[in-house]
């Protein structure tokens, strides 16, 4: 017995949970324990067909014949290819197939080991997607991933258009896993329950659950991440603010502003968070917020958490979802806003008292003290309602959540995608000639390097730029991450580079401004605005006296938060 291998039963319930009653399987060795898991499910029943093309055909007719998605398993090797056939005729009939192909170790491909050929991507384009479980470790991280994926794989079969899928599931010998009722942890590894239905349709029973949890919950809240859906942002604030729900939402949010945010969440959760109680209940919209502090939290609290995407390509990075709602969010909210009385306004109480708290020290502090997050704040200070705000990665993004929220009216966009530092500069300018709109850019050095070619835009396209350049020589973001504390390593993350950029910009045509102090930067920004020309206003700082800065902010921000929520 393999006890590592305990997590392919959270794989199995995760299929369970979204519906899947069928498996078609095929003899094999490496495919053991998935068989095994397939077996023991209460809810499964494991049909074995002993030659994979008939197997997999079969399993097209019990999806069409009984409506719901079906998974086929085999093992590694040839055995995986003669499902290419019906998985095209899944594909091209819009049938919800879910093909788990057992795999050998990547240390095992590539070197002649037996029955090991090239299974990732091999149906290609005849399927919905995608994707290579991790080898199974024993760990609960590692099951409630395998869940997930398993949850991810079966909503997108099923959801419009419906076709095939494709787990490839790499195993490690021994082979046989844990009995289902030798693994404890189960018990509390419940998979999400997943509503799903086409986006702009709503049946009033797929948000029952929610209403329902909502009308018991004694301090829920919203958390809504980068998000570009002005609609899902217009719905989300409506709710809020009908039902008193506090919203932490992320800088790049179109929520941001809305009268039931918290402007200062993540600077709260970094410095005290044990000030505020945990929620109970959280609903997450958008994609992962930029904020460490809250995931942390959010993780810790153990609250039961709803995921909503107007797609089953929802976002949960934190592994954390007990209820995934796929489509028709906005009209359910809408919905929910006529029927729904909530519990919240003392939570919500304690949030705006925390909050107020928050933003009058850091107002005090950032007024005393010039550094690289007093630099963000007067950046985002100095814009004027339609103007945009472009924001980098790395510092200055993680600065701007914390410290500043925007005017009204300040749209404000990163590539938070991905979160790379390439390709910024060139982002702010096609976003400032797409929208006609003045735009700033705040941006780190090293970002800044990356990027220079970029700067062409200005001259080739004619488009004005500010850019509000945070110079520290190097990744300063690194004196407050653990790479820190190896002083001997610590310049091969944070690369000081001794660059100086005036003569860079000024042969693109721009104009290179150095400032010092919260006025002058705002009065460069507006200038740079003014004259409608590509501007770098520069602020300088020392990567190390920043760090001592930085602690001395949040440890006399946790000293006036608790002390003012005593009172």
């Amino acid at each position: 017995m393999n006890m590592t291998l305990w997590p392919v039963h959270a794989f199995v319930d995760g299929l369970a949970a979204t519906g899947v009653r069928q498996v078609v399987a095929s003899p094999g060795s490496r495919n053991t324990p998935l068989l095994m898991a397939f077996a023991e499910h209460p809810q499964i029943e494991l049909l074995s067909h002993l030659d994979e093309r008939s197997a997999a055909y079969f399993a097209l007719g019990l999806a069409k014949g009984g409506g719901r998605p079906v998974a086929l398993v085999c093992t590694s090797g040839t055995a995986a290819a003669n499902y290419y056939p019906a998985i095209v005729e899944a594909y091209m009939s819009r049938v919800p197939l879910i093909a788990i192909t057992a795999d050998r170790p990547p240390q095992l491909r590539e070197v002649g080991a037996n029955q090991a050929i090239r299974q990732l991507g091999m149906f290609g384009d005849h399927v919905k997607w995608f994707y290579e479980l991790p080898i199974p470790d024993g760990t609960v991280q590692c099951a409630r991933h395998a869940q997930a994926m398993a949850v991810r794989g079966a909503t997108l079969a099923a959801s419009s258009p419906a076709g095939p899928v494709h787990l490839n599931y790499p195993f490690v010998e021994p082979l046989v896993p844990p009995r289902r009722d030798e693994v404890p942890e189960l018990v509390n590894l419940a998979p999400p329950a997943t509503q799903m239905g086409p986006s702009g349709s709503f049946a009033g029973s797929r948000f029952k659950r929610l209403q329902e949890a909502l009308a018991s919950a004694q301090r829920p809240l919203v958390v809504f991440g980068p998000e570009r859906d002005a609609n899902l942002a217009k719905a989300v604030v409506a709710f809020a603010e009908r039902t008193g729900l506090p919203i932490l939402a992320d800088i790049i949010s179109p929520v941001a502003g809305s009268s039931q945010a918290v402007q200062h969440y993540d600077a709260i959760l970094q410095a005290a968070p044990d000030v505020m109680a945990p929620p109970d209940l959280v609903l997450r919209f958008g994609a992962e917020p930029t904020s460490k502090a809250l995931a942390s939290w959010l993780v810790k609290s153990r609250a039961r958490v709803f995921v909503c995407d107007e797609t089953p390509l929802y976002r949960d990075a934190l592994g954390i979802a007990s209820d995934v709602i796929a489509g028709g969010v906005e009209f359910g909210l809408s919905h929910l806003i006529a029927t729904l009385t909530t519990s919240a306004q003392a939570y919500m109480a304690a949030w705006r008292h925390a909050d107020d708290l928050a933003r009058r020290f850091i107002e005090r502090f950032c007024a005393d003290h010039w550094f690289e997050g007093a630099a963000v704040r007067a950046t985002v200070a100095a814009l004027h309602s339609g103007e945009r705000l472009f924001i980098g990665n790395s510092r200055p993004i993680r600065d701007a959540d914390a410290l500043v929220r925007p005017q009204s009216g300040v749209i404000v966009d990163g590539n938070r995608g991905a979160s790379g530092i390439d390709g910024l500069t060139s982002t702010a300018f096609g976003e400032a000639l797409a929208s006609g709109q003045s735009t700033v850019l705040c941006i780190g050095d090293v970002s800044f390097y990356h990027d220079t070619n970029g700067l062409l835009a200005a001259k080739r396209f004619g488009v004005p730029l500010v850019i509000v350049l945070i110079h520290n020589d190097g990744g300063g973001i690194f004196q407050h991450l653990s790479q820190a504390s190896r002083p001997d390593t610590l310049h091969h993350f944070t690369t000081p580079h001794g660059l100086e950029f005036q003569h860079i910009i000024e042969a693109f045509g721009g104009r290179h401004v150095e400032v010092e102090g919260v006025q002058a930067l705002m009065q460069a920004v507006r200038k740079g605005i003014h004259d409608a020309e590509l501007t770098v206003v520069q602020a300088t700082f020392a990567n190390e006296a920043s760090t001592h800065v930085y602690k001395r902010l949040f440890a006399e921000l946790r000293h006036e938060l608790e002390r003012g929520m005593a009172q």
